[in-house]
C-alpha cells in the first residue's frame, strides 16, 4: 500500500505543477499575440517581440522537460511495483495443451521430473494458460509460486530443460519485455537474459550491464555495434509477446 501511495503522490505532484504552468503559458501566449498584433514597423519593436518570443520558447521547452521527467518517474514507479508483484511468477512455454487439463498438475509433473525439484501441491499458488486458445500452438502457462524461494529454485534448475521443447522465462512487465526484445535484437539472444526482472546484457567487450529502462538501453545501443547473424525466431516470438499478443486470460 505504501508503494501505491508513492505513485499516487507522484501523479498528484505532476498535476499540481502542470496547472499553474499551463496558466502561465496561456498568459504568455496571449500577451505575445497582443504585442505582435500591435507591433508597428519599428525595428526596436520587432526586436523586442523577437526577444520575448525566444524567452517564451525557452519557457515552453522547460515546461515540456519538467512534464517528461514527472511522467517518466510515474511510469518507472508503476513498472517497479508491477515487477515486484511478479517476483513469485514464471512462464512455462512448450507444454502440450489438452482439453480439461489441470495446469497445476502439469506444472508439478514437469518441474519435479525434468528439473529434479521436490515441489508439492501447495508449492504452487495458482497457474493458468495465457492468451486465447488456438490449434496452431500450445499456449504458455503462467505459474505463481507460494514463495520467492520456490520460484528461485525452479529458475535455477531451468537449464536442465536444454534439448527439450519446454522453456521457462520470467514474467516481465510489458515495458521490460519490450526492452528485452530490443536488446536481444541488437546484442544477440545468447548475450541478453533476465534475472529477477532485470535485463542483463553482455556487451562485445565482455562487460555486463544491468538495465530496467529504455533510457538505460539507448546509450548501450549507441555505444556497441549490432551483433550480426543473430537468429530471428526467438526475438520474433518475444516481440509478439511484447506487443501484447499473450493476454493474461483465464481459461
Amino acid at each position: 500500500m505504501s508503494e501505491i501511495a508513492e505513485v499516487r503522490s507522484a501523479q498528484k505532484s505532476l498535476e499540481e505543477k502542470f496547472t499553474p504552468l499551463q496558466d502561465l503559458v496561456t498568459r504568455q501566449m496571449e500577451a505575445l499575440q497582443a504585442q505582435i498584433q500591435a507591433a508597428g514597423p519599428s525595428k526596436d519593436t520587432i526586436a523586442k517581440v523577437a526577444e520575448e518570443f525566444r524567452t517564451f520558447r525557452e519557457l515552453i521547452f522547460g515546461v515540456l522537460k519538467l512534464l517528461r521527467g514527472q511522467m517518466s518517474e510515474c511510469s518507472r514507479q508503476i513498472d517497479e511495483l508491477a515487477t515486484r508483484s511478479r517476483r513469485k511468477a514464471l512462464i512455462i512455454q512448450g507444454m502440450p495443451e489438452k482439453e480439461g487439463e489441470n495446469t497445476n498438475e502439469l506444472v508439478l509433473d514437469v518441474i519435479n521430473k525434468k528439473l529434479g525439484c521436490n515441489l508439492i501441491t501447495t508449492s504452487i499458488r495458482t497457474s493458468h494458460r495465457l492468451g486465447q486458445a488456438s490449434g496452431d500452438h500450445h499456449r504458455p502457462i503462467l505459474v505463481r509460486f507460494a514463495s520467492v524461494d520456490i520460484k528461485s529454485s525452479v529458475w535455477r534448475a531451468k537449464t536442465r530443460l536444454k534439448g527439450t521443447k519446454i522453456a521457462i522465462r520470467e514474467f516481465l512487465t510489458r515495458e521490460r519485455q519490450g526492452i528485452f526484445v530490443q536488446a536481444r535484437q541488437h546484442f544477440g539472444m545468447r548475450s541478453v537474459w533476465t534475472q529477477d526482472g532485470v535485463i542483463v546484457i553482455k556487451a562485445s567487450d565482455g562487460s555486463r550491464c544491468r538495465i530496467t529502462t529504455m533510457g538505460e538501453l539507448s546509450p548501450l545501443l549507441a555505444k556497441y555495434p549490432k551483433t550480426q547473424g543473430t537468429s530471428s525466431s526467438g526475438t520474433r516470438r518475444d516481440a509478439d509477446e511484447a506487443g501484447g499478443n499473450l493476454k493474461v486470460t483465464r481459461r
